[in-house]
Order: C-alpha cells, then sequence, then structure tokens
C-alpha cells in the first residue's frame, strides 16, 4: 500500500494517509483522511465568466446581425475554464503531496482528465508518484476505500 492516496476529479481533491497495523492484533491497516480533506474546488462557468450585464457580450442575436460571442468561442471558453481547474487541482496535490514530504503515492482520478492531471504535476510530485488509476472516487465512503486498497496480508 502507498503511504498517501490521492482521490481527485475536476473540482475536489481528497487525499488519504495509510496507518500500518501496530503490535496488537486488533489494530489492523486502514486508511485515515488526511487534514482539511477533501479540499472543494469549484470551477468558474461559463455563466459566471460571460454573461447578459453590462459591458459583457450576449450569446447571439437576431438573424443577420453580428453577436459577441460565436459557439466556437464558448467551446474555446469552455475549454479554458476546464484547463484552469485542471491546473488549480494540480497544484493542491503539489502542496499535498510535498507537506508530506514525496512519499511514494497513488493517484486516483477520471479517465477523461487522468492524462492531463499527470502532466500538470510538478516533475517533482510525478516523480514521487507510484501508480495511477482511472475512476472518480472522491465521494467513496472511507470504508469502501479502505476494501478497495488495504488489501489482506
Amino acid at each position: 500500500m502507498h503511504k498517501l492516496l490521492i482521490l481527485a476529479n475536476s473540482g475536489r481533491v481528497r487525499f488519504l494517509v495509510f496507518k500500518e497495523s501496530g503490535d496488537d492484533p486488533l489494530d489492523k491497516a486502514h486508511l485515515l483522511e488526511g487534514p482539511g480533506s477533501p479540499v472543494e474546488m469549484h470551477a468558474a462557468s461559463i455563466h459566471d465568466t460571460v454573461t447578459n450585464h453590462a459591458g459583457r457580450f450576449s450569446q447571439g442575436g437576431p438573424l443577420g446581425r453580428g453577436a459577441g460571442m460565436s459557439y466556437r468561442d464558448k467551446h474555446e471558453l469552455e475549454g479554458q475554464l476546464e484547463i484552469e481547474a485542471l491546473k488549480r487541482v494540480a497544484a493542491k496535490i503539489d502542496e499535498i503531496v510535498s507537506v508530506a514530504g514525496y512519499p511514494g503515492w497513488q493517484l486516483v482520478a477520471p479517465s477523461h482528465i487522468l492524462t492531463d492531471l499527470r502532466e500538470a504535476l510538478a516533475d517533482v510530485t510525478r516523480r514521487a508518484m507510484s501508480q495511477s488509476e482511472p475512476g472518480d472516487l472522491t465521494k467513496l465512503p472511507l470504508a469502501d476505500l479502505e476494501k478497495r486498497f488495504i488489501r489482506a496480508a
């Protein structure tokens, strides 16, 4: 088992610390929620970024008249917002792993962001990562995570 398990998606980072079993046979290996975990990072939405308030552009207008924002522009803005959210998640993961002293750690994130998230991590954080796998487990109960990640010896 890795010393640190980080579960992430584009708006949430949850980190768990592995605690080994002790000398007492009743003291089993388990996971502990990290201090301050989970961390919620609400991504900006298109609606929050582009509205019909004064000084902003509308989505469209009457036929034959130019509009302030095309659908292509909207798509590009959505992509940029996703990239910014991913950078915030990666920065939080970098911070968590750094504070923990760069132990061996495992990352679990949805498959559609996993590759980009790994690439957004700092080199030192990425080198300390021993494994990654796809999945969005950020809201899974701790008992279910222990069943999944702690293997009986």
